[in-house]
């Protein structure tokens, strides 16, 4: 699977608070790169209404990310309260 990393997705990474953003990196940096499919995350679930697109539970966090075809992108990473006003 190839994974795109959009620049305000790094932005966001790097705005969020250590202990969290250490979790967020390990998934999205080690993990995330070994999978094959969208189905082997787990906890991926998809946005309603926006064909495409998932968002992905690190506590009080969202990852919003874009799949298309066998490639996905990852766009936004928020506190939960801001990440609906922002993404998609």
């Amino acid at each position: 699977m190839e994974i795109t990393y959009a620049k305000q997705f790094l932005k966001d990474l790097a705005s969020i608070p250590s202990a969290r953003r250490k979790q967020i990196e390990l998934f999205v940096f080690e993990k995330l790169p070994s999978l094959s499919t969208i189905s082997e995350i787990g906890k991926a679930e998809k946005m309603h209404g926006y064909d495409g697109y998932f968002k992905i539970r690190f506590g009080e966090y969202r990852l919003g990310f874009y799949s298309a075809g066998k490639g996905i992108e990852l766009r936004r990473v928020l506190h939960r309260k801001e990440i609906y006003r922002y993404y998609p």
